[in-house]
């Protein structure tokens, strides 16, 4: 039996998004980062800096999506989480 696997966050390469500024497609490259808190947003792995080709538009992009899918399984997985302390909680008043 295949086991169906689903991913809870799709990565997205903004490069081919529109631009948010002039909305021309296909024309953002990634740019350097210029100080401390652009250098920030790239290390967390969220946000990546970007270029528009045409209007010189720059700054951050998300390169995370989540899908509806990927929104059912998060609660889904905190039900199951409900639930797995509910029951350990009725375990060890048992016990004690």
């Amino acid at each position: 039996m295949a086991v169906k696997q689903t991913k809870i966050i799709l990565r997205l390469d903004p490069s081919y998004k529109k631009c948010p500024s002039c909305g021309e497609v296909n024309v953002l490259r990634r740019s350097r980062t210029k100080n401390i808190f652009e250098s920030f947003l790239r290390f967390t792995g969220i946000y990546k800096m970007y270029r528009c080709r045409k209007c010189n538009w720059r700054g951050p992009l998300s390169t995370i999506v989540i899908t509806m899918q990927s929104v059912k399984n998060a609660i889904g997985f905190a039900f199951f989480l409900l639930i797995i302390y509910f029951l350990i909680g009725i375990v060890i008043k048992e016990y004690k």
